[in-house]
């Protein structure tokens, strides 16, 4: 089969590999489309701790189930699914404490390697973490799950009462949707990002966009930020710019071996709270199936162009230049 394979920091190619098969309680699908990420990127600029080289590209895709493994009950060939990254356990303390997010046993065997015409999908997720979007919604918006969980996420780590104003900080992909899911909550977003054509989403999705190129990024007296861009410099600036008893929430990954220094008497007598947040858990994940699937967000904005596989590089190449926000791969 074709696919991309990230072969070492900053390189990558097209190879033919062997056709994945399905072993003892996994599936394999048919990639019907794919879509580029932020962490496509950085794992292709800078590496990633959990992922070792060389390694089949792309995470975040949407298929047909073309062979069922064995033991494998509740899914069946010709079925069109979405799988998760992770597929947690159910078992240790995380899970049982509610962070199934954190499970080690669901990240020891990820869902990765969408950018294939093939890609086997673990047992661990297909027994917790694969969905099944309804007839009607389109391939390459139903490939959104990922992110969408994330942001669901990180709603849930800012706990409650939801802020009235959210401080959103970066114009990526997940900014935005950051945004839409801001707007389905009745939470006013004050996005603060780049590039015109991106704040014009913001715009569309019912955030304030300011761009940070004009103007510097000020106090707004918001009740909560979030980061979206893992640049150390936004972590240490938020708490600057909420209202006292603010929360900041921690989104963006940061790059491995970053730390980031705050100002003890800012946190300490302006009671700010800071909040990290990782992945998602397999009922996140269901959410944001059901937000995707009523139209509550709709991702179809953030898609530049659809192509096929021999695009990508032309698509990461452009990506990583700023140039357009998603793009989707159809490989068949």
């Amino acid at each position: 089969m074709r696919a991309f394979v990230q072969t070492a920091i900053g390189e990558h190619e097209e190879r033919d590999l062997p056709a994945p098969r399905a072993g003892p309680g996994e599936v394999v699908l048919r990639v019907r489309a794919a879509l580029t990420c932020g962490t496509d990127l950085k794992l292709l600029a800078r590496g990633h701790p959990r992922i070792s080289l060389p390694v089949t590209m792309g995470h975040e895709a949407c298929g047909e189930i073309v062979e069922v493994g064995e033991g494998v009950a509740d899914f069946r060939a010709g079925d069109r699914v979405v799988p998760a990254v992770s597929g947690p356990c159910g078992a240790c303390a995380d899970c049982l404490d509610g962070r199934a997010n954190l499970c080690a046993t669901g990240h020891a065997d990820r869902t990765w390697g969408a950018f294939a015409e093939l890609l086997r999908v673990p047992a661990a997720v297909v027994r917790s973490n694969l969905h099944r979007p309804p007839p009607d919604l389109p391939d390459e918006v139903a490939a959104f799950l990922d992110p969408v969980a994330s942001i669901l996420h990180g709603w849930k780590r800012l706990g409650s009462p939801p802020p009235r104003t959210l401080l959103i900080y970066g114009a990526g992909a997940l900014g935005l949707l950051w945004a839409a899911t801001a707007r389905a909550r009745g939470v006013r977003a004050v996005l603060f990002g780049r590039r015109a054509p991106r704040l014009e989403v913001a715009t569309g999705y019912g955030a304030q966009a300011v761009d940070v190129e004009c103007e510097p990024a000020t106090a707004i007296a918001a009740d909560a930020a979030v980061d979206c861009t893992g640049d150390p410099r936004i972590w240490e600036l938020l708490p600057l710019l909420v209202r006292p008893g603010g929360r900041v929430l921690l989104f963006g990954g940061c790059a491995p071996g970053a730390t980031v220094t705050y100002d003890a008497a800012r946190l300490h007598y302006s009671e700010i709270s800071l909040t990290g947040s990782f992945h998602y858990t397999p009922e996140e994940a269901r959410a944001a199936m059901a937000s995707l699937s009523s139209g509550e967000v709709d991702p179809r904005p953030l898609i530049t162009k659809t192509g096929s596989l021999a695009d990508l590089p032309r698509f990461l190449a452009a990506q990583t230049k700023g140039e357009g926000i998603r793009y989707a791969v159809v490989p068949a």
